[in-house]
């Protein structure tokens, strides 16, 4: 078989990956390029390869960086079959029908600004009516552990890699070969969802397709992180100002919520304090979990199977509309906003920004992963000044920053899962450099120079 990175290659977004061999062409994610200043010209380029070829895409999870381009994929001739379980298809037609009408939004404002100088600005990625062609496409729901057969003689297998509700591992064969793919590992002991599924002991991969968001550090444990959101609670909202929490819809929200609603049962929260999720999608996708708790950990089943629970509990209120969102900003203080999007690159977030950043009494709880280029990334690393809708706005608030709340894997847990298959060759791929070739070094480190050890390069071919 044949191996391609057409993204996620020496950077975290835009995951796609073919493998090629003599039985069948797949595709493993085809997600959107993010943050990076030429996000856009990526996400524009035609696929390398042919559309029309390629027999299954198969999704390992529904974020954005991994489905985001699926519309563009079925624009350019592709007709086979889309391979994911049922959470995932649930919510990568959420994530996607929220990321066209954001395309259309942009494309709009831009086209407007552009006319004014006499100009022309580029149309939509998509719009909803390509993402309705998506799920025309022959999909394939499946459970973890199903073998399906793709092709003429493939075979695909989806276990849980413990990410986000419905993520996945993924392995493929061709009866001669197998490659696995680590999609976004999850870390251990995580609310909600359950632990990472190991590479089976009968299964010896000729290649390992490794993720390395945080391939150069470890994380704070969960319960520092819970006591840093209970400081931030406490000194902020405690005061009276407003606590800000940039989040991504999927998974982060809903562990969130889980943290917030230990908190009010325990009696943690000051008096008076309203939770408010304002984010349409989030609601959507917090809905999408009530749908599948067959597939949370135990203490998720039975936390979830009594009220009130995580996601109905008096403080929190869900605002749906724009009229709901602007009206939070015009109440007292005291407030906690979760909303999106989580690297503050669009979204409610922004307008909560812009409301609040300058006051001193005010703070941004950031859990997880900021990307280059993005808001998000300009704040963690300590902007004084940053520039919302074209204008200024100084930053006063406490910026408090976590990573112990992030649904990657931290190097050690990375290690630990390729640790079982010590001869497996290894591909390291969705990372920033710095986080890839601390990772490549550390698994040198371990297992010799003897063993292959690469990192993926947009657009090389690697033959297994």
């Amino acid at each position: 078989m044949r191996f391609t990175a057409y993204g996620a290659a020496e950077t975290v977004t835009g995951s796609c990956h073919l493998l090629e061999g003599d039985t069948g062409r797949i595709v493993v994610d085809c997600g959107l390029f993010q943050g990076e200043t030429d996000a856009d010209d990526l996400n524009r380029q035609p696929f390398p390869f042919e559309a029309d070829a390629v027999d299954a895409v198969v999704l390992t999870h529904g974020h954005l960086d991994h489905v985001g381009r699926l519309p563009l994929l079925v624009k350019q001739g592709f007709r086979g079959t889309i391979i994911a379980t049922e959470a995932t298809a649930e919510i990568a037609q959420l994530i996607l029908m929220d990321s066209a009408r954001i395309q259309v939004e942009d494309a709009a404002y831009h086209a407007k600004r552009a006319k004014r100088r006499g100009g022309r600005a580029e149309p939509p990625l998509y719009d909803e009516a390509d993402v309705l062609d998506v799920f025309r496409c022959s999909w394939k729901r499946v459970e973890y552990g199903e073998t399906i057969l793709v092709g003429a003689g493939m075979q695909v297998v989806l276990r849980d890699a413990g990410h986000i509700l419905g993520s996945a591992t993924v392995e493929v064969s061709d009866g001669k070969q197998v490659v696995m793919f680590s999609g976004d590992l999850g870390s251990s002991d995580r609310p909600i969802v359950r632990d990472p599924h190991p590479i089976p002991e009968d299964v010896s991969p000729d290649l390992i397709v490794l993720e390395s968001t945080y391939g150069d550090r470890n994380h704070r444990s969960l319960d520092e992180s819970v006591s840093q959101l209970q400081q931030a609670v406490g000194e902020i909202i405690g005061a009276g100002g407003n606590l800000l929490i940039p989040s991504f819809a999927l998974e982060r929200t809903q562990e969130v919520l889980y943290e917030l609603f230990k908190m009010w049962r325990a009696d943690a929260l000051p008096l008076r304090t309203q939770i408010y999720l304002d984010s349409p999608l989030a609601i959507a996708v917090t809905r999408v979990f009530e749908r599948h708790r067959s597939v949370f950990d135990q203490e998720g089943r039975e936390l979830f199977g009594a009220r009130p629970n995580p996601f109905q509990f008096p403080p929190l209120q869900f605002t749906r509309s724009t009229e709901e969102s602007k009206r939070i900003n015009a109440s007292p203080g005291g407030n906690i906003i979760v909303a999106g999007s989580g690297m503050c690159s669009g979204g409610r977030i922004i307008h909560h920004l812009r409301h609040n950043l300058w006051r001193n009494d005010c703070g941004v709880f950031f859990l997880g992963f900021q990307a280059r280029g993005t808001l998000g990334r300009r704040l963690v690393e300590g902007a004084s000044s940053v520039r919302i809708f074209g204008d200024p706005v100084q930053v006063e608030a406490r910026v408090f920053t976590v990573n112990g709340f992030s649904a990657h894997a931290d190097q050690r847990e990375l290690m630990k899962w390729i640790d079982a298959k010590p001869t497996s060759p290894v591909m390291l791929v969705h990372g920033e450099p710095e986080s890839i070739a601390a990772l490549k070094s550390s698994i040198e480190a371990r297992r010799g120079s003897s063993c292959r050890i690469e990192i993926a390069k947009r657009g090389r071919s690697v033959e297994i």
